[in-house]
């Protein structure tokens, strides 16, 4: 016996996965604006198959298939609609931030060292 795939199962899932719903949150009134919270989302899938002989043996010989999605979210700010129109807030990574400014400073850190150690060996 042979395995089939359920096609539509695996369009319905994917088009969950991928689907709008997953970037825009539900709305929310807050202070007297509406709030749209909106996420960055990455999405991924993959597939494999196999095969073996159709014999008698064909259970032994091998064969099956599999399907896989992955997903991963983070927060990319909000949409504030009011009576003036809408305005785009966008979401603080602070991670992001304090990671970033470790980098400038090991950057000139180590430009500086270089510098130093360039000067000391063609002055000594």
């Amino acid at each position: 016996m042979r395995y089939v795939p359920d096609l539509s199962r695996l369009v319905d899932a994917a088009a969950e996965q991928f689907g709008v719903r997953q970037v825009f949150g539900d709305a929310y009134e807050r202070d007297g604006k509406m709030v749209i919270p909106v996420a960055r989302i990455r999405n991924s899938a993959g597939a494999g198959g196999g095969g073996g002989s159709e014999g008698q043996d064909a259970a032994r010989d091998g064969g099956g298939g599999g399907v896989g999605f992955g997903r991963s979210g983070e927060p990319a700010g909000v949409f504030e609609v009011d009576g003036d129109g809408a305005r785009w807030v966008p979401a603080v990574d602070v991670g992001r931030i304090v990671l970033g400014g470790q980098v400038t400073v090991v950057a000139i850190a180590v430009a500086v060292c270089w510098a130093v150690s360039r000067r000391r060996s063609r002055d000594g």
